[in-house]
């Protein structure tokens, strides 16, 4: 019998999530909150108390679990060796040796990893289907279930049914956000537990942490708070249609081809929308750099071939080239009238007019690609939580006399922004009303911020704490002992 030290000490809300006695818990939380961590030491608790049975370990895609979950593993493991950390095995590596004595064997290709007492973690992706079903678990374990779509939680959920489990358990960690988590952990559902932990709760932050998070207010009261945030009304309060000097987001701007460009493009349906951004230095409120939306060219019952020619002569007009085009990753797929992607076609009509030096891009990942995520890097670049504005609209896009030659039914950002709203009566929903209207815009705009910046994630705390005394490279310099036979 030996007792090995994990690093890891719970505080008041992951013990509180630990003690829940329901099948189904949800540790509902701020990024840094220690929702990670919790879920490995639901897991390594299991391990404890039903040898044999085997658990799944489910994150969005296996990219982002090798980012958060693999490193959670290793620093919470008991070390192999004192004087280096726990890594993951390469080719024909003993496990026990770069994971420490709580490991018998880890399978790459399998992706199951055998702790000490035999039980088997099943590592899977609920972004492959295939990698949870087949199998049966005693107890399972999802991170980041905001960002999983509601199969992936119905195959998780469905698979944890071991015979030989003493308690199925579903150990859920996330930032709450409306959709399939609100309708299964949100109204108070029997059998299933909610536990709210804020980032100020956790004892082993860093300094400094939550002011690296750039977050705007009702997005705020989720990623820094916990709480469910019922998203109604306007999407982009933080757009103000007064004038600079009012505080605002509206600035005159006179189009410079000596500034940086860049374009963005919804494809629409015969609705296209084209929109160009220019980066001025200084224009920001804090004196730093900002954006500002200066032309557009939204499209009304057209085809892409004519659209990308109005486009590309009006970049000629004012002497532009574009550094980078950010677009619908739809448009990749055959038009249904062309039989050609419409990417393509813009992407040719661009080049061959020379109006296009870089690339025609479009987000992959499932981080980015989720839509509150890119609200909120919209949002957050009008007016972050620090007042800053970076982002702009050019005065002359809201001239009233411009905005009505659209044609019937098309609009521009200006009146885009302005109307763009969530569902009524729907506090389920997280996600913009789509009216094929305001929509093209927004999206527009939304593939462009996020392709420019990226959606706001929380910060690394291992490399926050490497610098400060006291800490592991975890970040948890405290333990818990398992004893077993190893």
């Amino acid at each position: 019998m030996v007792a090995a030290h994990f690093d890891y000490q719970p505080f008041g809300r992951q013990i509180e999530a630990h003690a829940a006695p329901e099948r189904h818990v949800l540790l509902a939380g701020g990024w840094g909150g220690g929702k990670s961590k919790w879920l490995i030491g639901e897991a390594l608790r299991n391990t404890g108390w039903m040898p044999g049975v085997p658990g799944i370990v489910v994150s969005p895609t296996f990219p982002i679990m090798r980012r958060t979950l693999y490193q959670t593993i290793l620093n919470t493991l008991p070390r192999g060796n004192p004087d280096r950390p726990n890594r993951w095995p390469r080719g024909r590596d003993s496990a026990r040796t770069c994971m420490g004595p709580a490991v018998k064997d880890w399978s790459a290709l399998e992706h199951v990893l055998t702790l000490w007492n035999g039980t088997r973690w099943y590592l899977a992706s609920a972004e492959d289907p295939g990698s949870m079903e087949g199998g049966e678990y005693g107890w399972g374990v999802m991170d980041e279930a905001r960002l999983i779509r509601p199969e992936g939680w119905r195959i998780f959920n469905s698979r944890i049914r071991h015979p030989g489990s003493k308690l199925h358990r579903r150990s859920v960690a996330s930032v709450p956000t409306m959709g399939w988590l609100y309708d299964e952990f949100g109204r108070g559902i029997a059998g299933r537990r909610v536990v709210r932990v804020s980032t100020e709760d956790n004892p082993y932050l860093p300094p400094g942490y939550t002011d690296t998070l750039n977050l705007s207010g009702r997005r705020a009261l989720a990623f820094l708070h916990g709480h469910w945030v019922h998203l109604e009304g306007t999407v982009y309060e933080t757009y103000q249609p007064a004038e600079d000097e009012a505080g605002g987001s509206v600035v005159p701007h006179t189009i410079d081809p000596s500034l940086a460009s860049f374009g963005f493009l919804d494809f629409g349906r015969r609705r296209p929308y084209f929109g160009v951004i220019q980066s001025v230095p200084d224009l920001a409120t804090d004196g730093t750099a900002g954006d500002i939306v200066c032309e557009e060219l939204p499209g009304c019952d057209v085809l892409s071939e004519a659209h990308a020619v109005a486009c590309s002569t009006l970049l000629k007009a004012h002497g532009l080239v574009l550094q980078d085009v950010y677009c619908d990753p739809a448009g990749n797929a055959p038009n249904a009238q062309t039989g050609i992607p419409d990417l393509r076609v813009y992407e040719r009509v661009f080049r061959q007019d020379g109006v296009l030096a870089g690339q025609l891009l479009w987000t992959r990942t499932p981080t980015e690609t989720y839509i509150p995520n890119g609200v909120e890097a919209v949002r957050s670049r009008f007016e972050d939580r620090f007042g800053i504005r970076r982002l702009f609209i050019a005065k002359h896009l809201t001239d009233p006399i411009r905005r009505v030659g659209y044609g019937e039914g098309v609009i521009g950002i200006h009146d885009a922004l302005l109307g763009y709203r969530y569902p009524e009566n729907k506090p389920g929903v997280d996600k913009p009303l789509k009216t094929g209207v305001e929509d093209h815009a927004m999206d527009a705009l939304r593939y462009l911020i996020v392709g420019l910046y990226g959606v706001t994630e929380a910060p690394d705390i291992a490399a926050m704490n490497l610098d400060v005394p006291g800490r592991s490279v975890a970040g948890y310099d405290h333990g818990l002992d398992i004893g077993g036979d190893w």
